[in-house]
């Protein structure tokens, strides 16, 4: 039996490194994925590799610290899959390297809200939604 079969998960930063090969496991394991990232191209790839591989994926691209996307994605998971069980909130920007002193204040922030405003975002509507789906269980 395949670990996450019939699991409905959202991956977030899946255009590229850790959220990509996230998502590919977890179609692997026979999850239902919603693949999110800013490229929508990466995304597309990544989908079709999905499907080739006999998996389900949609995508759907957009900016993590945006609240409607947020809202969206989990929107997503639920019309097209039935649910959320899983969400790996893994969108994260490394930001500008450089001695702090000549770091800008938009520099500084832009990071603390890919890295954590995006995840609290997403949590936002993650957690009702599992909540939702674990009740109709």
């Amino acid at each position: 039996m395949l670990a996450l079969a019939n699991k409905i998960a959202i991956v977030t930063g899946a255009s590229s490194g850790i959220g990509r090969a996230t998502a590919k496991l977890f179609a692997e394991q026979s999850a239902k994925i919603v693949v999110s990232g800013r490229r929508q191209a990466e995304l597309d790839a990544l989908v079709a590799e999905i499907f080739d591989a006999e998996g389900t994926a949609v995508a759907l691209a957009g900016d993590v610290r945006d609240e409607a996307y947020a809202k969206a994605l989990v929107a997503l998971a639920v019309e097209s899959f039935g649910g959320l069980d899983i969400a790996f909130n893994n969108a994260g920007a490394v930001g500008v390297l450089g001695p702090l002193p000549d770091m800008l204040p938009a520099t500084w922030h832009e990071t603390i809200d890919i890295n954590l405003t995006g995840a609290f975002l997403g949590a936002k509507y993650q957690i009702p939604a599992y909540c939702s789906a674990a009740a109709a269980r």
